[in-house]
Parts: C-alpha cells; structure tokens; sequence
C-alpha cells in the first residue's frame, strides 16, 4: 500500500468516525426502512385489493391496469418511475437544485423496490389465504394503511420525502400560495374520488364502485393520523404552568419530583393588579398528571393548568434549559 492510498483509507476512516457522518448515515437507514415498510403496504395489501389512498402509488393502481392493456410488461413500479423522474424534474426547475438533491434518494428507491418486488414476489401471496372479498378488503384496508402511513411517518420524521406526488403538491402550494396541506388533502381527495372507476376486463369498461372510494376515504384518514403520530405526537409533552406568590417552593418541588428545569416569568392580574410569578415547565405526560397533584396539596391556591405540546425538542430533560 503506498502513501496516497494510506492517506485516502485515512481520510475515509476518519469521516465515517465524524458525528456528521454517523448521524447522515442513521438518518438515510431510517428513510429507506420508511420507504421499504411504505412499499410492502402497497405491493402486498393495496395494490392487489384496489384500494386507492392517493399518491403517486394510487394513480399506479388506477392507470396501470389501463396501460397494461395495451402493453403487458407494463407494471406500476414502471409507472411510479415515469411519475417520479417528471415529478424530479420539475421539482429541481420550480423548487430548485437543493430540493432535487434531498429528494432523488427517497423518490426512486420507492419504484426500485417496488420493481424487484414484482420480479421475485408474488402480489397475492398475503391476499390469497383470505376467503371472502370483503375479509380481503378490510384486512388489506389495515395492513396497507398502517403500513404505508408508518413508513411515510418515519421517512418524514427523518427529513426525507417519498417524492413523486410530494414535490406536485410543494409546486402548487409555492405557486397557488396555499398551505401544503391544502394541496396535500385536495391531491389525495381528488384521487380517492376518481378511485370508485374499476376497469373491467369484460369490455375493457370503467365501472363504478362507491365502496372504493369508501374504503380509500377511511385509508386517507388512518394514514394521516399515523404520519401525524409518528412525527409529533410521539414527542408530545404536557406544559405546566403555575401562578403563585411561593415560586422557589413550587420549583424545589418539581425539581425534587421530576428533576426538571423551570422558567419564571412575571404577571401581573389585571383585575387585581398584583404582580405575581408564572412557574412554566414542559414534561411528559404522566409526571404532569402526577406534579399538579402535588402542587395542589402544597399549595392549593396556586392557579395551576396544564396545555399539550405538540412537539419538543432539544435538551429538554436538563434543568433550566425550559
């Protein structure tokens, strides 16, 4: 081994030691683990039960069999590609190079999984041990759902995106200057919607079906309550605050029971004029319920409530830190 190639294994060995490096490593291992889980909800419980929950992976459902008409090989992880590299392109000319650049990884591994999938895996291998169509759905209806809405969750919560869809519904909110959401849940109604048109062979004829879009409605829902527990709820706490004339009491207790750090903040009552302390301090869930007990009985005419936080993050635990 010469000198440049020692110093080249240096280099390498000394940035994978770097905390940045660790930490952009946990975070693309938990992108791909979101997009895998999200892939095995489509391909094995969505995809073969027709149900429809919007995206890009809706569409595949509704148009591919469409296509497959005309051209056989045509699958949806063929279609999710097409949709994807379009979905890219205009996302890196409307949303600029940084956008694409966070986004290429999530957006194509999603199809690439989905193409080996339908290389090496039967669809129908889950939904064939189900005997009757409506058993199929409701259990395709839960594991697609929960699946899908706790891989997005976790891609999320990572800072990826799954792309496709994703980088439409960031153009129109840019453009039309409407939030994300807004175009998050008008995208994915739309597509529920048009989810009730089942092709049927006999004919090649749409028909259809309000019980699709039924189901495809219920999906949405679920989907987004799970992404919205995965990247908040799970770090939901409960805020405390307590006015009184005894701060450093209520604050040895807390830090006595919890061990966690307050804030003090000034009021003044504006009917009576008195000027008094605001003790605030953020905790889980269960010691609030536990601490505003004990404030009660240590001071019962201290005025004490208690609001959720939706999301806390930092070094919360250490005193004076909230």
């Amino acid at each position: 081994m010469d000198i440049k190639e020692k110093n080249l294994i240096d280099r390498i060995e000394e940035g994978m030691k770097h905390p940045g490096f660790k930490r952009k490593f946990r975070q693309y291992f938990y992108i791909s683990l979101g997009v895998l889980i999200l892939d095995v909800g489509f391909y094995f419980f969505l995809n073969p039960s027709g149900i429809v929950t919007g995206g890009t992976m809706g569409l595949a459902i509704l148009f591919t069999p469409l296509i497959n008409h005309a051209w056989s090989w045509f699958s949806p992880s063929i279609f999710m590609y097409i949709i994807d590299i379009i979905a890219l392109l205009l996302g890196l000319i409307f949303l600029g190079k940084e956008f694409f650049i966070k986004t290429i990884y999530a957006t194509l591994l999603s199809p690439s999984i989905i193409f080996i999938f339908e290389r090496f895996l039967d669809e129908n291998y889950f939904i064939n041990t189900m005997d009757e169509h409506t058993m199929q759905m409701i259990v395709c209806l839960i594991c697609g759902t929960l699946l899908s809405g706790v891989g997005v969750g976790i891609a999320i919560k990572n800072n990826g995106s799954t792309g496709g869809m994703d980088v439409f519904q960031k153009i129109m909110s840019k453009y039309m200057k409407v939030p994300m959401s807004v175009t998050m849940y008008f995208t994915d109604w739309v597509i529920v919607i048009f989810a009730g048109f089942i092709i049927r062979n006999e004919g090649f004829t749409y028909v259809y079906q309000i019980e699709y879009v039924i189901f495809g409605s219920i999906g949405v829902i679920i989907q987004a309550y799970i992404i919205d527990f995965i990247c908040l709820s799970a770090k939901s706490r409960r805020t405390v605050y307590v006015i009184t004339d005894n701060p450093n009491g209520i604050k040895d207790l807390i830090y006595k029971e919890l061990d966690r750090g307050v804030t003090f903040s000034k009021v003044v009552g504006a009917y009576t004029d008195i000027e008094r302390t605001m003790v605030i301090c953020t905790m889980d869930k269960n010691e609030a319920y536990r601490i505003t007990s004990m404030i009660s009985e240590y001071e019962p005419e201290a005025f004490t409530f208690v609001t959720s936080c939706k999301e806390v993050r930092g070094e919360y635990e250490k005193r004076g830190i909230i």
